[in-house]
């Protein structure tokens, strides 16, 4: 039988509860201060906390022995244990996916208006209230329009878009987070810990990753592994329990798309399948990476957001690939391989849809995959004898290379933002410049003021730039200053005193 760890470990304090701090906090005030409201909104993914939260409000609100000032319920008084058992007469949770009628909403509204029995306030918690029915809705929302006062209703949901506004105006709003990856191992580590059982780091990492920020699902896997009556875990038990993957295999997939091989891919693929990989989880761990990719790519630190933990020489992998290519190729990428799951259910052999999504990819010949020093470093002869373009298309190399230079000139404005964090009189020099081509490795910046090309033309200044022009744009560029027409020296002057203005030296 499957150990219930959730359930077991189920936070019994606010001080237990991870990841949705700035809720206690919120809960907090309001309960020490006397200011609970009479319904409560709680929307986030599955197994963050919400019904978890729901009950420790119910229970601090009617713990007998709380003192003034504090939140934390006893967990030792009558009240407190007849609300975790499941026996309190004051605490009514319905699920609204199978009690979803006007019928069970009017029964509840039947039972509030007599009051609590025993304690100070009667709970009602409905889980997943956007399965309830439109005239459910409209039931509940004139008990919420007039609430007796000693009811406090808490609704959970995992899609408030479905929600009516009329439900949301009369409640207050929490959206829970999803729990990172760090607070997931911990936690992990102390259950494992309570349970006398060895489990090596990166499984922790693993289930972290598979759990996608809910502590439920996090715990329930653990649960399965421990299951196994094993007093050691090890990636032998993982693979009889939890998706079977490798991200080296995802990275070597991605590497195939980069460098057009569509038989090693396939190779890789069939591979993986034969030893009895997850297919699913492969799909979506090569998606993930695509996405970290195209975040990388469209820079300014995007790449924070990807919920996808890699290690170091990883994500150096994956920065040299998006060396290799243009947004617009990530994203053609991206369009192909998520097709994958719509002709998957539709395949009677497995692998077939992952074997064709990649012969698709490697054989598109867009040419988008090509960095701009390798386009503009090929020779009509190179490119001829490459097979790439014929030369009769090298024009379609230009276009590649237009593409190149607006996505540079689309950054542009963050590329200033970014080099004001080194200094303010840089950052206006560059706003006036001209982002002109792009010649190979190098980024051309035209200025129209000798005096501006003095101030950026020394190795420091220029290393700078080049810095936050990888950091913004996702490749590197060398920046390259020339004066296409001097203006008189009156302009010059009269610039100097603005630059002194914006903050002198540069260096």
């Amino acid at each position: 039988m499957t150990v219930t760890l959730y359930r077991k470990y189920r936070p019994q304090t606010f001080s237990e509860i991870i990841g949705q701090e700035h809720i206690i906090k919120t809960l907090e005030n309001e309960i020490i201060t006397d200011k609970v409201v009479h319904a409560y909104l709680f929307c986030g993914v599955r197994g963050v906390g919400k019904t978890t939260i729901a009950r420790l409000l119910a229970k601090a609100l009617n713990c007998r022995t709380r003192k003034d000032g504090q939140i934390e319920p006893c967990n030792n008084c009558d009240s407190c244990k007849a609300i975790q058992d499941g026996n309190s007469l004051d605490l009514l949770e319905i699920d609204a996916a199978s009690n979803r009628r006007i019928d069970d909403v009017r029964e509840i509204r039947e039972r509030i208006p007599y009051g609590p029995v025993t304690e100070n306030f009667k709970i009602v918690i409905i889980d997943e209230v956007h399965m309830l029915t439109m005239e459910a809705f409209n039931a509940l929302l004139k008990t919420l329009e007039e609430p007796p006062a000693h009811t406090i209703f808490v609704l959970a949901t995992t899609e408030v878009h479905k929600v009516p506004d009329t439900i949301i105006s009369r409640c207050q709003r929490f959206d829970f987070h999803k729990i990172n990856s760090q607070d997931l191992i911990k936690r992990l580590e102390k259950i494992s810990k309570s349970e006398g059982i060895i489990v090596e780091q990166k499984i922790f990492a693993e289930i972290a990753r598979l759990a996608g920020g809910s502590a439920r699902d996090a715990e329930s896997m653990l649960g399965k592994l421990l299951s196994l009556g094993e007093k050691k875990i090890t990636d032998r038990e993982v693979s009889l329990v939890l998706p079977h993957s490798d991200i080296e295999v995802a990275l070597k997939i991605l590497n195939c798309f980069v460098e057009r091989q569509a038989g090693e891919a396939v190779a890789i693929i069939n591979e993986f399948f034969t030893q009895g990989g997850d297919l699913a989880y492969l799909h979506q761990q090569v998606t993930e990476l695509l996405r970290k990719l195209l975040l990388i790519k469209l820079g300014g630190g995007l790449s924070r957001f990807s919920s996808f933990d890699l290690t170091v020489e990883q994500d150096s992998s994956l920065t040299e690939s998006s060396l290799h290519l243009t947004q617009i190729r990530i994203q053609e990428i991206l369009d192909e391989w998520l097709k994958v799951l719509v002709s998957w259910q539709q395949s009677d052999l497995a692998q077939l849809p992952f074997e064709l999504a990649a012969v698709v990819i490697c054989e598109n010949n867009n040419n988008n995959n090509l960095s701009v020093e390798n386009i503009t470093n090929l020779t009509s002869k190179q490119v001829h004898k490459k097979g790439i373009v014929k030369s009769d298309n090298i024009q379609k190399t230009a276009t590649v290379l237009n593409i190149q230079l607006e996505e540079v000139k689309n950054k542009w404005p963050l590329l200033i933002d970014k080099l004001k964090e080194y200094n303010h009189s840089l950052s206006f020099i560059l706003s006036v410049a001209r982002l002109i081509n792009i010649e190979g490795d190098k980024m051309l910046i035209a200025f129209d003021y000798r005096l501006h090309l003095e101030r950026v033309n020394n190795d420091k200044v220029k290393k700078i730039i080049d810095d936050a022009v990888f950091e913004i744009m996702g490749f590197p560029l060398k920046f390259h200053a020339i004066v296409e027409e001097v203006k008189n020296k009156t302009a010059d002057n009269l610039l100097s005193n603005v630059l002194s203005t914006f903050g002198g030296r540069l260096q």
